[in-house]
């Protein structure tokens, strides 16, 4: 069996060429890769009747912890007057307004377009509840919230 250089070259240069557009691929798969502060801005909630504003700040370890802040809401005031956090389960926090209400807390970066570890706060239910993030492909929110044994599961758009 005898090995033709020529074809020993082109099957090697084929190869290198190969590896070379791999990992040319796996760095702009890494450029791709969702960045820890992609939550951050304004997105209005999947009934469009609130826009909540997602901020980064930093912990005391110096890592980025994300909350969000409603920011607009469609009808803001009920009898002429704010909308108020009337359902909380805290008599003494029933008179804050919705309006400027912080609403996600905690959140913190898990890597590959995810966030969890924090809490959604539900005015309409006067409760919080743990939830995890997930920037999906289209550009949407993913909020996964979870109650007891239940998830629901909502979206929010830019």
């Amino acid at each position: 069996m005898s090995c033709d250089a020529s074809a020993l070259k082109q099957s090697f240069g084929g190869f290198a060429v190969a590896i070379v557009m791999a990992f040319a691929q796996v760095a702009q798969v890494a450029q791709a890769a969702t960045p820890q502060d992609a939550i951050v801005g304004t997105w209005l909630t999947e009934d469009g009747a609130s826009k909540v504003d997602v901020v980064a700040s930093k912990a005391a370890d110096g890592s980025a912890v994300y909350s969000g802040k409603v920011s607009w809401l469609k009808d803001p005031t009920r009898d002429g007057k704010p909308l108020v956090d009337a359902n909380n389960a805290d008599a003494a926090l029933r008179n804050r307004p919705i309006l400027g209400l912080e609403i996600l807390s905690g959140f913190r970066a898990a890597g590959a377009g995810a966030w969890t570890g924090g809490t959604l706060y539900s005015p309409r239910r006067g409760e919080s509840f743990p939830a995890d993030i997930a920037l999906l492909p289209d550009g949407s929110l993913e909020l996964k919230v979870k109650a007891g044994f239940m998830t629901k599961t909502v979206r929010w758009t830019r």
